[in-house]
């Protein structure tokens, strides 16, 4: 499936700004799962991009307007082709027993940052006893365990649309049951966390092909940056599964990057000089079939 991106992204400052230095993650990335065509990013007022790569390997491009400013826009434009998930990695999930204990998991060095605590994901003792409860509660295999966990989320946790830009740990969300596509990924990180399973967290863009058309949107939280999350089975690998919507991550999903939690992965991240108090932003995302 052929899909074109474009993420939009303006901030508004009530005095002039200078020396606005940002770091993108707007680039999806070659995997099993998609291959990316053409990517145009476009800074207004006009900076000089230069790219990198951070500890995760993530595409990183970076830029600085020194110039006094009172609006910054970014507009990054793509085009990725992806492909079914190879369903036999699934499957395996599914006939592997669950490990009765954390024990069941052993991560090497490469895995072990994704099973510690985060910025946004730390564990407490109410998130290790619904971990547990979950544990004995939703099945014997890897497969029925993370979409057992990813159903709990889906089935319990009220979603609401994020109106303002605001940080939420994991905590949080457990507490009070509702959240964005971004809580609820945080959430299910720490779930699988607290019972020593290598769990990343994933951002990037949902295509739903209802928006396509006059039909109804199929998902939820197609219509911006998109979170979800993946889980290490031992003798298989990482796994996608998205508990904004109860999905296993298919075709519909083009990944831009991964991490810990939302603070290595944010799509626009930066510093400036000036600005004012007041500051407004707009975000408009689409994706859309070619």
């Amino acid at each position: 499936m052929r899909l074109s991106i474009r993420h939009k992204t303006t901030y508004f400052y009530s005095l002039p700004a200078r020396s606005n230095i940002n770091e993108l993650r707007l680039a999806p990335e070659e995997t099993d799962r998609q291959k990316p065509g053409e990517l145009e990013i476009t800074v207004d007022p006009e900076a000089k991009l230069w790219h990198s790569r951070d500890l995760f390997g993530n595409l990183v491009h970076s830029f600085e307007v020194e110039e006094k400013h009172n609006q910054l826009s970014v507009l990054a434009e793509s085009d990725v082709e992806t492909v079914p998930p190879d369903l036999s990695l699934r499957d395996r999930a599914y006939d592997l027993p669950f490990g009765q204990s954390a024990d069941a998991v052993k991560p090497d060095k490469t895995k072990r940052e994704f099973s510690i605590d985060s910025t946004f994901v730390k564990k407490n003792p109410e998130i290790w006893k619904e971990a547990i409860d979950l544990q004995y509660d939703v099945g014997e295999s890897w497969g029925e365990f993370i979409e057992g966990v990813s159903r709990y989320i889906f089935e319990n946790c009220q979603y609401s649309e994020q109106t303002v830009h605001s940080m939420t740990t994991a905590a949080e969300v457990q507490e009070r049951k509702s959240g964005t596509c971004q809580d609820f990924s945080h959430l299910m990180v720490g779930y699988c966390r607290a019972l020593g399973i290598p769990a990343r967290y994933i951002s990037g863009y949902l295509y739903d092909p209802g928006l396509d058309g006059p039909g109804k949107n199929e998902f939820i939280g197609a219509e911006m940056t998109h979170a979800w999350t993946e889980v290490h089975v031992p003798g298989v690998g990482w796994i996608g599964i998205d508990p904004t919507n109860c999905k296993w991550v298919d075709e519909h999903y083009v990944s831009a990057a991964f991490g810990r939690d939302y603070h290595d992965v944010a799509p626009i991240r930066g510093s400036l000089l000036g600005g004012g108090p007041e500051r407004d932003l707009e975000v408009e995302v689409s994706v859309r079939k070619k």
